[in-house]
């Protein structure tokens, strides 16, 4: 029997969390401008923390279908484990932001904006770090 190998995703999300509030704070920031203007919404606020879980929830589950391949008998096996949960994870995630919707709990705008937040930590992190999109193959 193989063994399984460890999320590092908890570990990451860990290394997240100052861009995550970081990133929280200026969109509350920018919810707080825009109800001065327009009013605000609990929906705006409900959106931002459905966003952050839906995020940490991807972000997770990205994590462990990326363990998972390793374990794969074959590469090609693994690339088709790989591609499918990828879409998994982005219908999944449709569906859920999509339910959120259609049940008037969440804003659309504020929902999005934590699903950045991987992306952007990384982002920042290596271009901080002065490494470049050729050095990620170097990268400890």
């Amino acid at each position: 029997m193989k063994r399984k190998p460890k999320n590092l995703a908890f570990e990451e999300l860990k290394d997240m969390i100052p861009a995550a509030l970081i990133i929280n704070g200026l969109a509350m920031v920018g919810i707080a401008l825009y109800g001065i203007f327009e009013g605000i919404t609990w929906r705006a606020v409900t959106g931002l923390l459905y966003g952050d879980l839906l995020a940490a929830g991807n972000f997770i589950l990205l994590g462990a279908s990326a363990s998972s391949t390793l374990t794969k008998a074959t590469a090609k096996k693994g690339q088709f484990f790989a591609n499918m949960s990828y879409g998994g994870r982005y219908i999944g995630l449709f569906l859920l932001l999509a339910a959120g919707i259609m049940l008037n709990i969440i804003d659309i705008v504020p929902a999005f904006v934590p699903l950045f937040i991987p992306k952007l930590h990384y982002t920042f992190k290596y271009t901080l770090q002065g490494k470049s999109f050729d050095d990620w193959n170097q990268i400890n």
